[in-house]
């Protein structure tokens, strides 16, 4: 398997503020040296639940949707499971949603983001949320979130709704420009290559990023 230490000391280095580290796959050694250097290079790291550690090792955790699938709205069992969860989580809380109603409820119970997919291309047989439903959401959501700022994203404030699915450089330059938060990556950012076609990448969201402000 891909050794990432030296990548994410390189994407550290090159200014990204977050990362959500999700392989459930590893040994606990090997999560644990993860997360040590991601801690060293980023100022936020984020575990996610599914990894056995996660609560031993982070007080920040990344939580998949708890909500119905198929259009069903959201139930009050998903949203007290959150407010559990919530409950338990001394640092920052984030979920996967995939309707804008679910990020809402997630803001709702407490979570300081979420994100939202898929934005721009969809996978999984999930309904495309699309720009337009994505930004109402954002702005929706920041006029309910009046928490203080955190230190953590160079912002100063946390984005309270991410964009996931089919970033571009030019799509994230359209997100922001349409009042959208922010994004997250998965095989958008890390499938690009090699580190140095990674690095290459990220380098581009960043300025791009950079321009907006």
């Amino acid at each position: 398997p891909r050794d990432l230490r030296p990548l994410i000391q390189r994407l550290g280095a090159r200014g990204l503020p977050a990362i959500l580290l999700r392989e459930p796959q590893l040994t606990d050694d090997e999560m644990k040296s993860l997360h040590a250097t991601a801690s060293d290079h980023i100022p936020l790291v984020i575990v996610h639940a599914k990894h056995p550690l996660a609560y031993s090792l982070s007080e920040n955790i990344h939580i998949a949707s708890p909500f119905s699938r198929g259009g069903a709205p959201a139930g009050w069992a998903a949203f007290e499971r959150l407010a559990d969860v919530r409950r338990n989580v001394k640092g920052v809380l984030g979920v996967s949603c995939h309707e804008p109603s679910e990020v809402a409820h997630a803001i709702e119970a407490g979570a300081e983001y979420a994100t939202l997919s898929p934005v721009w291309e969809t996978k999984k047989g999930l309904s495309l949320v699309g720009v337009d439903r994505y930004v109402h959401s954002s702005a929706t959501t920041a006029e309910k979130d009046d928490r203080k700022p955190t230190s953590y994203f160079k912002s100063g404030c946390p984005p309270a709704c991410l964009a996931l699915g089919g970033a571009t450089p030019e799509r994230f330059g359209d997100l922001l420009a349409a009042g959208g938060h922010g994004i997250a990556f998965m095989g958008d950012l890390w499938s690009a290559g090699d580190d140095d076609a990674v690095e290459a990448k990220l380098t581009e969201f960043i300025q791009v990023a950079a321009a907006a402000i």
